[in-house]
Formats: structure tokens, sequence, C-alpha cells
């Protein structure tokens, strides 16, 4: 059993220890309360900007809709009466479509 503790990297309770391909960045308490302090500082942040942001916009868009609705009908509107004008079921009566 001694022969294989003493092997570099031997996966034996405390094999890894000290390699420093298994262990690149040993590990440090100041370094982990740091990185812990950062993520909590981020988490506030983002939840403080979450809470600021406004929950409807202040101005109705609802002209804007109805503006591209009407639009939108004339357009189909205006399709119809050309494909009947191409196909020889165009009302003589409408003025023709450009």
């Amino acid at each position: 059993m001694d022969r294989l503790t003493q092997i570099p990297g031997a996966p034996l309770a405390g094999g890894f220890r000290g390699d420093p391909f298994w262990d690149p960045v040993p590990f440090d308490w100041t370094l982990m309360l740091i990185l812990v302090a950062i993520c909590l500082l981020l988490t506030l942040a983002v939840v403080v900007w979450l809470v600021m942001q406004p929950e409807e916009p202040e101005h109705s868009t609802k002209h804007l809709v109805d503006d591209a609705v009407q639009r939108d009908h004339d357009r189909a509107r205006t399709i119809h009466q050309r494909m009947n004008a191409e196909s020889g079921r165009a009302d003589a009566a409408q003025p023709d479509p450009r």
C-alpha cells in the first residue's frame, strides 16, 4: 500500500493533494469570500433594477394598432380588386385599381 501512495496523482486518499495538475489554484477563503460578495452585490443590483422598472407604458398604442389594421384592410381590399380585374370579374362601375 505504501508504494501506491508514493505514486504522484494516485487516486487514494490524499493522492491528488499538492498535484498542480488537479489543483492549479489552491483553495483560499479570502478569494471565496470576495467571489461570494461580488455575486451578492450583483444579485441585489439586479433585484433593485427590476423593482425600479415601470410595469406599463405611459402612452396608449391603441391608435397605432387601429391605423395599422385599417391599412391592412385597405391593402387587402385593393389586392382583391386587382385579382378580380385580372380574372375578368371586375365591376365596371368601380374605378381601375392601380
